[in-house]
């Protein structure tokens, strides 16, 4: 009896933990849609959703590393320390408490439901997903676009709030939140067009994105399938030529399929729209530069030692939150001083120079291009939006972060070298 009482409480186990799976990986669908899809549509139901996920996960052993530990562990005390300076200055209660969620709480919830989603499914099959939801992501736009322009703005009320399209000769743009992850993905699949068993799916995911990418008007997320084409070409200088000869038809291509299909559909000259990007680029904005002086001169004030989160400077860009800023990285070296920011950044630090050591070295894994390139673009971005202090957004760093940080060697991550 003794046996058949051990196996019938095995068998319960092992339904326990099949039940476990499910569920956990129903809520990381619902967090992948809401994250990636529909990102700031509807925040309460992600957050909500976030929460239920972490506490799912924490069923199971947590395997984050101690490397990944220590680095967090710094960024936290960074953090804290900061706040109480803030507050010595003056900051209002609610810049704690939103510093506190966005710089812990919610990068800790991110991190424990990637760990699981990663150890649940396995890098591979997250890459696949990423594919998945990148056509799902791109076709977001072309839906969006064809509800607005015939049933109007409350047709797409559920893609978020400030809905509209813009197309005149030459242009075409949306309001879309989505754009933000148009950033990472492009980045990531422009640099490895063929890391999906499928070629043919991942050059029609490549097409979708950049299709999406153009006719959402975003600059940022050209740029990203600009900053994921360079590393491709780059990445393994003994494939270069190789490359040039292989992948420059292919995305000539697909270049010349973007040009027709947008002349087709929305009648718009993508040539004169991609111009106007680039002298967006290259003028920039009135905004940004007079935010960056007027923080970099405050840091200027503190001896570059920060003067706490919480503070802004005369350069008001909320009204409801004036200590925040878009471009988060010089806001951070007003806050935190520049020894304080590059140990809050150095998961990042660390990241990208480990991504790009190994591209420099030829010792490439597989996946390094799909997430180094994704993490580079979604920083340079960083620089003129705030990606990372919305919590939507965090899975873009800490996704690649936790790759280069967390992952053990397997088989599928060993080094590929002449991969086209």
């Amino acid at each position: 009896m003794k046996w058949f009482s051990k196996l019938s409480s095995d068998s319960q186990c092992g339904i326990e933990k099949i039940k476990m799976r499910r569920c956990f990986l129903i809520i990381i669908l619902f967090i992948a849609l809401n994250a990636i899809v529909l990102p700031n549509a509807q925040q309460v139901m992600l957050a909500v959703a976030l929460v239920v996920g972490a506490i799912v996960a924490s069923y199971y052993k947590i395997t984050i590393t101690q490397l990944a530990l220590v680095l967090i562990g710094l960024s936290w005390l960074v953090t804290m320390l900061y706040i109480v300076v803030g507050a010595i200055h003056g900051a209002p209660i609610q810049a704690a408490v939103q510093t506190i969620f966005i710089y812990m709480v919610s990068p800790a919830l991110w991190l424990i439901v990637i760990d699981r989603a990663w150890k649940t499914l396995g890098v591979d099959k997250i890459v696949q997903s990423f594919a998945v939801l990148a056509a799902i992501a791109a076709a977001s736009v072309a839906v969006y676009m064809f509800l607005f322009l015939n049933f109007g703005p409350q047709a797409v009320a559920v893609f978020g709030s400030r809905a509209n399209v813009h197309i005149e000769s030459g242009y075409s743009g949306v309001i879309m939140h989505v754009s933000g992850s148009l950033i990472f993905l492009g980045a990531a699949f422009a640099s490895s067009p063929s890391i999906l068993p499928s070629r043919l799916f991942g050059i029609l995911i490549l097409f979708a994105l950049a299709l999406a990418c153009i006719a959402s008007g975003r600059t940022l997320a050209i740029g990203g399938l600009i900053v994921g084409a360079a590393f491709h070409f780059l990445s393994n200088p003994s494939t270069i030529l190789k490359r040039l000869f292989t992948t420059l038809p292919l995305f000539a291509v697909l270049g010349f399929g973007i040009l027709q299909s947008m002349d087709f559909l929305l009648d718009v000259d993508v040539v004169q729209l991609l111009n106007r990007h680039l002298n967006k680029a290259v003028s920039g904005d009135v905004e940004r530069p007079a935010q960056i002086a007027a923080l970099m001169r405050g840091a200027e004030e503190t001896w570059f030692l920060g003067a706490g989160h919480g503070i802004g400077v005369d350069y008001i860009r909320s009204t409801d939150f004036p200590w925040r800023y878009e471009s988060v990285f010089f806001a951070l070296i007003y806050k935190l001083g520049i020894v304080g920011t590059l140990v809050l950044c150095l998961p990042l630090i660390y990241s990208i120079a480990l991504f790009l050591t190994r591209q420099i070295r030829g010792a490439a894994r597989k996946y390094d291009a799909f997430f180094g390139s994704a993490l580079v673009a979604v920083t340079l971005a960083a620089n003129t939006n705030p990606y990372p202090e919305a919590f939507t957004f965090q899975w873009m760093f800490l996704i690649p972060i936790y790759y280069f940080i967390s992952t053990r060697d397997s088989a599928s991550l060993n080094p590929v070298r002449g991969q086209t």
